[in-house]
């Protein structure tokens, strides 16, 4: 019976011990991980190094065939397309981004094992994909300044009946406001330090940031400025305008949501058809590819895909 409570005290001790040796150890560990975080060492400053270094190859191929490239005049559109969507890359960069793109593509085309009329037009859209991202990425950007000027307009007019005053309600906005219209806003009160007028300044602000709702702000604050008047109140009555402007574009967005999934329904179930017979019965498919009969009727068929779609886009798009 002793021998059992011995083996039972010896147990509870060394259980006991174990576990507040565990829990130091837990401890100690979750203060190093929390020191770790506010004060990082060398070794693990030096990661993040090594990880960009790996990820900036890519940045570094595009660098040097962009280097070919670099003495070539570009299109004034690709350069007004790149500044519009924020993108930090050049012309050059650009172009060689898009030819990288179509050499892939037509990469994969022939690994594919797919002919090399098919794979023609797999390079083409290959070198138009950055582009349409591009593009895209743009119209988001765009869209988005729409409510970022909702926020940027009450920040402004609540600053300046709190007693600050044009500028420093600006200087402000850049603090506190994301991409696009922070930076946009840093940029015009440093330029207006340099000394560059602010009719000069905001134009270009429009030429970066073509949007109407910004362009009447604009337009009203410059009025504003050489003919007096509450430059508050006329930074409320904006906002409530552009908010009524916002809302009536999401119910648009909304009304007209399933037209343009039936744009996208109708255009690429043709399309889808024909890939998958293509891929699943080859001799069934081969005459369209083949013979001119088929030929023609792909153009034919082609042609209608983008007359329906373009109608169908007239239709749904209303402007506000």
């Amino acid at each position: 019976m002793k021998s059992l409570i011995t083996i039972l005290l010896l147990f509870i001790a060394a259980s006991g011990t174990i576990f507040l040796l565990l829990v130091s150890f837990v401890e100690k560990r979750r203060i190093k991980q929390r020191i770790n975080e506010f004060l990082p060492s060398p070794e693990q400053i030096k990661v993040p190094n090594e990880r960009q270094k790996k990820s900036s190859v890519s940045n570094q191929l595009v660098k040097k065939m962009a280097a070919i490239f670099k003495n070539v005049q570009f299109n004034e559109s690709t350069e007004k397309l790149l500044l519009e969507a924020g993108s930090k890359l050049k012309p050059e960069d650009f172009f060689a981004l898009r030819l990288l793109t179509s050499a892939g593509t037509g990469l994969l085309g022939l690994l594919l094992g797919i002919p090399w009329y098919l794979n023609m037009v797999l390079v083409f859209i290959g070198f138009a994909i950055p582009k349409i991202v591009l593009k895209r990425k743009r119209k988001k950007r765009l869209a988005f300044v729409n409510y970022q000027l909702i926020e940027v307009l009450g920040m402004m007019a609540n600053s300046m009946r709190a007693g600050f005053s044009f500028m420093q309600a600006m200087q402000l906005v850049g603090k506190e406001i994301p991409d696009p219209l922070g930076p946009e806003f840093e940029r015009v009160i440093r330029q207006a330090g340099l000394g560059v007028s602010l009719e000069d300044v905001f134009e270009e602000m429009e030429k970066r940031l073509p949007n109407k709702e910004l362009e009447v702000v604009i337009r009203a604050i410059l009025a504003q400025r050489r003919s007096g008047g509450n430059l508050a109140e006329l930074l409320e009555t904006m906002e409530e305008t552009i908010r009524g402007r916002v809302r009536i574009l999401e119910e648009l967005n909304t009304l007209t949501a399933q037209g343009r999934m039936s744009s996208w329904i109708i255009t690429l179930l043709p399309v889808g058809l024909g890939l998958y017979l293509a891929l699943v019965n080859r001799e069934y498919f081969s005459p369209m590819l083949e013979h001119p009969l088929g030929w023609m009727m792909l153009f034919l068929a082609s042609v209608s895909i983008i007359i329906g779609w373009v109608v169908i886009q007239k239709i749904i798009r209303i402007e506000v």
